[in-house]
């Protein structure tokens, strides 16, 4: 293992056990605090597909921003994991969904929707750098899924972190899909100046 590798597991172990290490009211606050900068968020409101996640393990839960934005009318989508790589399946309250991969859960049974019709992904992270490089579980699973497309055409990728999350300097590899936004407790930041505003279309 490289030195950057063996810099990168060091920070996932690290921030990992303290996202794990949140107790409730912390976890509930910065769910509340997310939820409210999310809905101000011109993009989300003009999108049709969105795709989200369930949290686990210290994750911030954005089940109550997803529930909102499905009630608005928007598409809602959340991974399930397949082999080496993610298809997203529609999602909603009701939706029997069963512990996959990883602990996470996952929609039952749904078509998928390609990625090519989201218009934003809700992406959760092990941390992210004031230059937008996110650092993810590992398994390189979003890059995999959003990395083939062509830029112009690539859904908006707004992390979803708690604001420790944050390091100096996220080390990246060339097939690392930067991040457009950041959204934790604390801020909603641009990576690329204007890109969460109207229109999507």
């Amino acid at each position: 293992m490289g030195d950057q590798a063996t810099e990168r597991q060091v920070m996932r172990q690290v921030l990992r056990a303290r996202r794990a290490g949140l107790d409730e009211s912390d976890q509930g606050a910065a769910s509340v605090a997310v939820l409210a900068r999310l809905a101000r968020i011109p993009v989300l409101r003009s999108a049709d597909v969105v795709a989200g996640y369930r949290a686990v393990r210290g994750e911030v839960d954005i089940d109550a921003s997803l529930i909102l934005l499905e009630e608005a009318g928007v598409l809602v989508t959340v991974p399930r994991v397949v082999g080496e790589h993610l298809e997203f399946l529609p999602w909603c309250p009701e939706k029997e969904t069963v512990r996959g991969s990883f602990g996470i859960w996952e929609p039952l049974d749904g078509v998928p929707v390609p990625m090519l019709r989201h218009d934003v992904v809700l992406a959760p992270l092990v941390a992210f750098d004031e230059h937008g490089h996110r650092l993810g579980q590992g398994g390189g699973y979003y890059d995999r899924t959003l990395g083939p497309i062509t830029p112009e055409f690539r859904p908006i990728m707004i992390g979803i972190a708690h604001s420790f999350q944050q390091l100096e300097h996220v080390p990246s590899e060339a097939w690392d899909v930067p991040l457009d936004a950041i959204v934790t407790e604390d801020e909603v930041r641009e990576f690329r100046p204007g890109v969460l505003d109207p229109p999507i279309h």
